[in-house]
């Protein structure tokens, strides 16, 4: 029995491995490249270059692909990463809250209280913080970002269609969330506390070249001129910039990761952190995200994944650290001797994100020590000295 590309359906591998037909079976599953074991990837220049969406670093199939699972965004039957999400956010959590000890220890704040430190819990984990979720889809990681008291955040996406199902369910009545893509007078407002801005139809490079500078009302930037004369002496100013940006489950689905990472690493300010998580490319991914995930248990539809577009820690640590950036990308003015400023990215953390058997129940749980398959990593913007 031979079975053609075009005949590869999930009801064909379940028919076979019902019969024991095992070999039959994986053989039936697209097979990964051997040589993409080991990219030849140049992380100096895009590797997208020859792409007819190079340009916005979309691919239109993969966006009418999520345009068409909108519906679905929520159903944690359907979308494995609503069970996901609270272990992405327990890992960020973690390295927020290191980041909070750090800081109060090098820069000591008193609540008042007989002269006391302040504890980093006594206030929301992103209170007063600015977050911007590239690849935010239908709203997972944006609304929770929201309740952990984010005074604003903003989730782009390259699909207007899921954007929209984002919309629907953030701004319901009893969702307790605000919208501040309009603030009354006709104006887009991105400062509006606890807030969150949807942008659809958008790649992360198209908001950082253009829209986002371009974009911010009037009424903030003579705010700003007035509380500081020189504040517009820069393209983009710490005002414009985030202190949190995630691209989670994001970089699998581009032509370009490089360009997307980079982009995301030019919207962050001074000390913030970019969180990043994809899927490895190993032989125990390829059996568990491809093979176990599309075609067995079909919690994935099949055609999801492309194996040859999984990333290593390794390979996404050299994409976001492997370059100086100055102080014209992003972060913020001038030293006051007047010289640019010089940031590189650092790694800060890094954890496998691992289901539990029984692998059906999609429960996750996070491991350090095995990122063989879903993993997610933390990068400081930290200044050279």
């Amino acid at each position: 029995m031979l079975l053609s590309s075009n005949t590869i359906t999930k009801a064909t591998v379940r028919k076979l491995l019902a019969e024991k037909n095992w070999k039959l079976a994986l053989s039936s599953v697209p097979s990964p490249s051997l040589s993409a074991l080991a990219h030849n990837y140049d992380f100096s220049t895009s590797a997208a270059s020859s792409s007819p969406s190079a340009s916005t670093n979309s691919n239109p199939s993969e966006v009418d692909k999520f345009s068409s699972f909108a519906g679905h965004w929520w159903d944690s039957r359907a979308n494995p990463l609503v069970g996901m999400n609270p272990i992405r956010i327990r890992f960020m959590r973690e390295v927020l809250l290191a980041q909070q000890r750090q800081q109060q220890q090098q820069h000591p704040r008193h609540d008042g209280h007989n002269g006391t430190p302040a504890s980093p819990s006594s206030l929301p984990l992103l209170h007063g913080k600015r977050v911007l979720d590239i690849g935010c889809g239908g709203g997972l990681l944006t609304e929770s970002m929201a309740r952990l008291g984010a005074s604003s955040v903003v989730g782009v996406d390259a699909s207007s269609h899921v954007v929209e199902v984002a919309k629907r369910h953030s701004f319901h009545s009893g969702s307790g969330l605000r919208s501040c893509d309009d603030d009354g007078d006709g104006e887009n407002d991105t400062t509006v506390e606890n807030g969150i801005r949807y942008i659809g139809g958008m790649t992360v490079e198209e908001l950082a070249n253009h829209h986002w500078h371009y974009s911010q009302p009037q009424r903030q930037r003579r705010r700003r001129l007035s509380e500081n004369p020189s504040s517009e002496t820069n393209n983009r100013d710490n005002h414009e910039l985030f202190d949190v940006v995630t691209a989670l489950e994001i970089i699998e689905h581009v032509p370009d990761p490089t360009s997307l990472l980079r982009s995301a690493v030019s919207l962050l300010r001074p000390d913030g952190i970019l969180f990043v998580s994809t899927i490895n490319r190993t032989w125990k991914s390829y059996g568990m995200a491809i093979v176990a995930a599309e075609y067995i248990s079909g919690k994935v539809p099949v055609g999801t994944h492309d194996w040859n577009r999984f990333w290593s820690p390794d390979e996404v640590e050299r994409m976001v650290c492997d370059v100086e950036h100055g102080g014209d990308s992003g972060s913020g003015s001038g030293s006051a001797t007047g010289h640019e400023e010089k940031y590189v990215m650092k790694q800060v953390g890094l954890s496998g994100m691992v289901i539990q058997p029984p692998f059906v129940n999609l429960k996750w749980s996070l491991d350090p020590l095995d990122t063989d398959v879903n993993w997610i990593g933390a990068y400081q913007k930290q200044r050279v000295r």
